[in-house]
């Protein structure tokens, strides 16, 4: 089963005078470990947001073609929904970052959708993220590269089949960089996680 498929996908922003996304076919198969590349302003964090679902949902303009993320078309489905076949972490990671403890913010997704092991899944997902014991430290203690492997967990937390990481080394040194691909690298193999980053 293909993990992502995009068929005949065109999306332009309300008031745009030519689409972001132009005509994008595209196939991810489960399992595999998928980067995007592209000049700044091609369109890369447009599709990440396609394929969460908050384009169209949230974010409006002309949507064409057929997207289907983990068997979910994201047309007909809830982003709520989404989140749970679609892990995302944002370019601007640290506005996810919402709790002041560390287990706090990891876990603070799954208390949102009211799973009773809530606090499991954020230590585990801690634990799949190189965060075990800074369970009870301060958001602001960590570092840049701590702080993004804590916005990964949160969406780890929530257990999806999918991981989206826009620009995730960007303004990282490259000893947090190495860090964070050797994550994604035990999330893929280890975890049968499809990465996109």
């Amino acid at each position: 089963m293909h993990a992502v498929e995009i068929d005949g996908l065109t999306y332009t922003y309300p008031g745009a005078a030519q689409p972001t996304l132009k005509d994008i076919s595209l196939q991810i198969e489960q399992g595999d470990f998928l980067a995007v590349v592209g000049n700044n302003g091609c369109g890369k964090s447009t599709l990440c947001k396609v394929l969460n679902g908050l384009i169209p949902h949230f974010i409006t303009g002309t949507f064409e073609g057929k997207v289907t993320v983990g068997g979910l078309d994201t047309l007909e489905s809830e982003v709520a929904e989404l989140a749970r076949k679609v892990g995302y972490v944002y370019q601007d990671f640290e506005n996810q970052i919402v709790r002041p403890t560390v287990l706090d913010d990891a876990s603070y997704a799954c208390l949102n959708y009211a799973f009773p092991d809530y606090l499991a899944r954020g230590r585990t997902a801690l634990r799949q993220c190189g965060l075990e014991g800074r369970e009870e430290e301060y958001v602001w203690q960590l570092s840049g590269g701590q702080t993004h492997l804590l916005a990964l967990a949160g969406a780890v937390s929530l257990r999806p089949d999918i991981l989206i990481l826009d620009e995730p080394i960007a303004q990282l040194d490259p000893m947090h960089a190495d860090r964070i691909y050797e994550v994604l690298r035990e999330l893929n193999c280890k975890h049968g996680k499809t990465i996109i980053v």
